[in-house]
């Protein structure tokens, strides 16, 4: 079974596979005998706004800071 390595981009993508060995360009990905290295376009993942969190933190005190969350989500 080969392994999935999703980049952020394709140049990050390109050197990967490079370095990964694999020698087979496909449109929108590289191929090898372990690793397809395949990229996004674009941020995959975000932080939400402390906000989202806890309304209290729409406005942060100092005192307040680090926010430490118990629970993520």
């Amino acid at each position: 079974m080969k392994s999935l390595v999703l980049a952020e981009k394709p140049s990050v993508a390109r050197e990967l596979a490079r370095v990964l060995g694999c020698n087979k360009t496909h449109k929108s990905y590289f191929e090898g005998n372990q690793y397809i290295v395949t990229w996004a376009l674009g941020h995959l993942i975000e932080l939400k706004m402390p906000e989202n969190y806890d309304p209290k933190y729409k406005v942060w005190k100092l005192e307040e800071l680090p926010i430490i969350l118990i629970k993520w989500g």
